[in-house]
């Protein structure tokens, strides 16, 4: 089994203490019930990992104290996604963003479309922090993913698009999306009235593509979890 991982802001050195913060503490103590001598992950969300032990002291706030034995940096799991996606309504936003994070992609963009349900700038952006740190120890990864600001439909592909990423949409009639290669990518997902075509049109014309997910009409988060781990199989076939 695995160790346990545990998020840190800053990694420490080889061989520096540092205290676990009052919600990792918790989890480890109260939930893991670990122990002096027991092994943990430390991971900063920013590509740094380190093994440690817990030393089985405690600092001045009761947290408990680990000293790293090794660390490493860890490039991004290729594919390097970010997904610009409406935000839907309830948990159903919740999920989307658990998903996502497991599968590692880079950064999340609220976007606000003409057809969205949910203002993409309102939405709980600490909430929705956490529910992609807690998506990124899941899968075991070193780095957690963005939660951008809110941006138009057009805005993300005109802003992708000079990151140097190959830019996709998401719509009926594209291309087949297990078709697109591509190091450096980014999803845009519409809401579940899709997006308008004065939308379509001003990301087609920054540049998009379109890419079709197969039959059937997808709800949100479904959509944006099928291109991504398509996108991803594509890579590591």
């Amino acid at each position: 089994m695995s160790c346990p991982w545990f998020h840190v802001p800053a990694l420490p050195a080889v061989g520096d203490l540092v205290a676990l913060d009052r919600d990792e503490a918790k989890h480890a103590i109260g939930v893991r019930r670990l122990g002096a001598g027991d092994r943990v992950t430390l991971f900063d969300g920013i590509g740094g990992r380190a093994d440690a032990v817990l030393t089985g002291d405690r600092d001045r706030d009761g947290g408990p104290v680990v000293r790293v034995d090794a660390s490493a940096r860890v490039p991004r799991t290729a594919p390097d996604i970010v997904v610009g996606i409406a935000p839907p309504k309830g948990d159903r936003w919740s999920t989307a963003l658990d998903m996502l994070g497991q599968l590692g992609v880079s950064a999340v963009v609220p976007l606000e479309t003409d057809h969205g349900v949910v203002e993409a700038g309102a939405v709980n952006r600490a909430r929705a922090a956490r529910i992609l740190l807690e998506a990124c120890k899941q899968r075991r990864g070193a780095w957690v993913p963005t939660l951008a600001d809110s941006a138009t439909a057009e805005t993300f592909v005109r802003a992708a698009a000079a990151d140097g990423r190959a830019v996709l949409v998401a719509e009926p009639g594209g291309e087949p999306v297990a078709s697109v290669r591509g190091a450096r990518l980014a999803v845009a997902i519409g809401p579940e009235g899709g997006f308008s075509a004065r939308e379509l049109g001003a990301m087609r014309g920054s540049g998009a593509r379109s890419v079709d997910l197969g039959d059937g009409i997808l709800r949100v988060e479904t959509a944006a979890v099928a291109a991504v781990s398509t996108l991803r199989a594509v890579a590591a076939g």
